[in-house]
C-alpha cells in the first residue's frame, strides 16, 4: 500500500504519472478560466472531444494504409490526428461565430454531437485497432513514460509562460469586451492566441490524459475557485491551486484504492466545488478551520500504515499451518502463456505433463509457502491428505466450514483473487484477501488487503508481468 509521502518521492514508480498528472492540473485550469470568462465553457466540453475524433480517424488511415507506420508509436500517430481535428475544428467554430451562422450553444452542441459520432464510427471501421484506439482515448496518464513527460512538461511550459506574458491582454478581452474595444479597439490577435494556446493544450492532453480528465481539469477547479474570490488575479490563482490540488489528492486516491485516474480525479474535483459553495455560507474564521481539518485528516489518513504485521510461528506455538489453494473469483483463467521457456525445459525434464498450464494461482502458492516457510512456519498443503479439497475463499465462515469437514486441524491460510488484470505491460491492477484463521474457534489472527496497481516496468510479455506481480504482493504481503 503507497502512502502519501512514498508517492511524492521522485524514486516512486508511477511519480511519472504523478508529475504530469500535476501540470495538466496547473496550467488547464487557468485556460478554463478564461473559458468560464468569455462564457464558452462548453467550448472545453467540445474541443475534447472533436480531438477523440481526430485520434481515431488517423488510425483508420493508417490500418487502411493510407497513413505509414510510423517509428513515433501510437501516441505519435494519435498526436497528429489530434492537433489536425483541434484546430480544423477551432478554425471552422470561429468561421461560424463571425459569420453569426445560428446559436453558439447550439453550434458546439451540434459539434460535440458529431465529433463523438465520428469517434465511433472511425473506431467501428477500424476493427484490429479497437482496443488500442479505445485505450488511447481513456489516457494512460498512469503509464506516462518519461519520453512523453518531458514533452508534456515542454509542450504546457510554453503555454503557461504564454498564459503569464499576456494575463492583461486575456483577461482584458476576456472579462469585458466593449471595455477593451473602447480602449485598445477590435485586436483579435488576442483572441486567436489565446484560442491557438488553449487548442496546442487540449491537443496534446486528450493524448496524454483522454477526454473526460482534460475537461475536468479545464472547468472544474475554475468553478470551483470562482465564489471563493472577489477579484480576477485571485480567481486565475486559485483556480491553479485547487487543479494541483485535485491532480495530487486524486492520483494517490486513485492508487491506494485502485481506482481509474480520470473518474477519480473528476469525482473529486465536482466534491472540490460543492465544498467551495458549504464555504461560502459560513464565516472565513469557520471555513479556514474546516480546511485546516481536512488537510490534517487527509495527511493522517495518507501517512497512517494501519496494516499489522504477521505473527511469529513462536507467538502461535508452531501449530500447523495449512496452506490452501487461492480461491480465483476474477472470472478469468489467469493461465500463464504457453510460450513460457521456463515451460518447455520442465516438461522436457519430465517434472510438468504437457498438458498442464501453470496459473497465477500457481505462483502465488508457491510464493507463498517459501516466503512462511522462511519464517519456520510449518507449512502443510490440505491436498497432502485428501486430494479432493478445492481452493477456500477467504469468508471466514465458508473457510472454517471446509477445514472442519476436512478435520484439519490448526491453522489454515486462505487467499481470495478478487481482481487480476494487466493494464499493457506496465503494471498490474490487483485486488485479493489474505488471512490466517484458527480452524477451533473461527478467530481471524492476521489478515491483509492488497489492492493496488502493481508496477512491472521490466517485464517483456505477459508472463513475466504476472510472476513478477506475484513477487511484488508477497513482498507487500509480509512487509508490514
Amino acid at each position: 500500500m503507497s502512502t502519501f509521502l512514498e508517492i511524492l518521492s521522485p524514486s516512486y514508480l508511477l511519480f511519472p504519472a504523478l508529475l504530469g498528472t500535476a501540470i495538466l492540473g496547473l496550467v488547464c485550469p487557468l485556460i478554463g478560466s478564461y473559458l468560464i470568462l468569455r462564457r464558452t465553457v462548453f467550448l472545453g466540453l467540445t474541443l475534447p472531444q472533436i480531438a477523440a475524433a481526430g485520434v481515431s480517424f488517423t488510425f483508420w488511415l493508417q490500418q487502411t494504409g493510407f497513413l505509414p507506420q510510423w517509428q513515433q508509436g501510437e501516441r505519435g500517430i494519435g498526436m497528429i490526428g489530434s492537433l489536425l481535428f483541434t484546430f480544423l475544428g477551432m478554425g471552422l467554430l470561429g468561421y461560424l461565430e463571425q459569420r453569426r451562422k445560428g446559436i453558439a450553444e447550439g453550434r458546439l452542441a451540434a459539434a460535440y454531437a458529431l465529433a463523438g459520432a465520428l469517434t465511433i464510427l472511425f473506431i467501428v471501421f477500424n476493427p484490429a485497432g479497437q482496443i488500442e484506439v479505445l485505450n488511447l482515448l481513456k489516457g494512460e496518464v498512469i503509464a506516462l513514460s518519461k519520453g512523453e513527460l518531458r514533452l508534456l512538461a515542454t509542450v504546457f511550459g510554453l503555454v503557461l509562460v504564454g498564459m503569464l506574458l499576456f494575463r492583461r491582454e486575456f483577461l482584458l478581452t476576456s472579462f469585458d469586451r466593449d471595455l477593451a474595444f473602447l480602449l485598445k479597439g477590435r485586436q483579435i490577435i488576442w483572441d486567436v492566441l489565446l484560442y491557438l494556446l488553449a487548442g496546442v493544450s487540449i491537443a496534446f492532453g486528450v493524448i496524454m490524459a483522454g477526454p473526460l480528465l482534460l475537461f475536468g481539469f479545464l472547468v472544474l477547479p475554475a468553478l470551483a475557485a470562482r465564489p471563493l474570490v472577489n477579484n480576477m488575479s485571485s480567481f486565475l490563482w486559485l483556480s491553479s491551486l485547487l487543479g494541483l490540488a485535485m491532480a495530487v489528492f486524486g492520483f494517490y486516491s486513485s492508487v491506494r484504492l485502485d481506482l481509474p485516474l480520470g473518474p477519480t480525479d473528476v469525482t473529486l474535483g465536482c466534491c472540490l466545488i460543492f465544498l467551495a459553495y458549504a464555504l461560502r455560507r459560513i464565516s472565513p474564521r469557520r471555513a479556514l478551520g474546516l480546511i485546516v481539518l481536512s488537510s490534517v485528516a487527509l495527511w493522517t489518513y495518507g501517512c497512517a500504515t494501519p496494516t499489522a504485521p504477521l505473527p511469529e510461528a513462536k507467538a502461535l506455538n508452531n501449530q500447523t499451518l495449512w496452506l490452501a489453494k487461492v480461491k480465483n473469483s476474477t472470472g478469468l483463467s489467469l493461465l500463464l502463456p504457453a510460450t513460457n521457456p521456463l515451460r518447455s525445459l520442465a516438461e522436457m525434464a519430465g517434472k510438468i505433463s504437457s498438458d498442464y498450464r501453470q496459473s497465477v494461482m500457481d505462483l502465488l502458492r508457491d510464493d507463498l509457502r517459501r516466503e512462511l516457510e522462511q519464517r519456520g512456519f510449518r507449512v502443510t498443503l490440505p491436498e497432502q491428505t485428501d486430494s479432493r479439497f478445492p481452493a477456500f475463499p477467504a469468508d471466514t465462515g465458508n473457510a472454517v466450514r471446509l477445514a472442519r469437514e476436512g478435520k484439519l486441524s490448526g491453522l489454515i491460510f486462505v487467499s481470495e483473487i478478487w481482481r487480476w488484470e494487466a493494464d499493457s505491460r506496465q503494471f498490474v491492477r490487483v485486488f485479493a484477501d489474505f488471512k490466517i484463521v484458527r480452524t477451533d474457534d473461527g478467530s481471524v489472527l492476521w489478515e491483509r488487503r492488497i489492492q493496488r496497481a502493481v508496477p512491472t516496468p521490466s517485464a517483456t510479455n505477459l508472463g513475466q508481468a504476472y510472476t513478477d506481480s506475484v513477487k511484488e504482493i508477497v513482498r507487500d504481503l509480509f512487509a508490514g
